[in-house]
């Protein structure tokens, strides 16, 4: 005799819309978050903290901060991940979790518009209700100088 016995077709069906519905209302709720200005769920990015249980605006975590606008000073210096993870390895500055850093944890940071004060979901982008930490004019440049360097290597492919 089997273990686990056969479910009722009709509780199949019910389990599987109600798995559905629930994905259906995180995206609802993510997106309506998105089109109020306000940060979705999940951790806060490096730089922010959540806010107040109601909202949970970001607020700016000042010593994070500081390290964001290195990484975007040190890039637009170097253009190079690996030269900023030098620089912060050389200054004995580790991540939030005391670990070093690694490039992709810099290109996470340099391709993260919630630093210029946006946030996204999907397609959807809009102002969010946070301070942003780097002005939109360095983030567009720093993106720019990745995207030149990415089409330079897709070329030599």
């Amino acid at each position: 005799m089997p273990l686990v016995q056969d479910r009722p077709p009709a509780v199949e069906h019910y389990e599987s819309t109600a798995r559905l519905s629930h994905g259906a209302k995180v995206k609802r709720g993510q997106l309506t978050a998105v089109q109020q200005g306000r940060y979705g769920t999940g951790p806060a990015p490096y730089g922010y903290r959540r806010g107040n249980e109601g909202e949970k605006p970001l607020v700016v975590d000042d010593r994070e901060a500081e390290v964001v606008r290195i990484v975007f000073r040190e890039y637009l210096a170097t253009r190079s991940t690996g030269k900023v993870v030098s620089y912060l390895h050389s200054k004995g500055i580790m991540t939030r979790k005391g670990n070093k850093w690694s490039r992709q944890a810099i290109a996470i940071i340099l391709s993260n518009r919630t630093y210029r004060g946006r946030v996204s979901y999907g397609d959807v982008e809009t102002q969010g209700v946070h301070d942003p930490i780097i002005d939109p004019a360095l983030f567009y440049k720093a993106n720019a100088i990745r995207e030149r360097r990415k089409r330079r290597r897709d070329s030599n492919d």
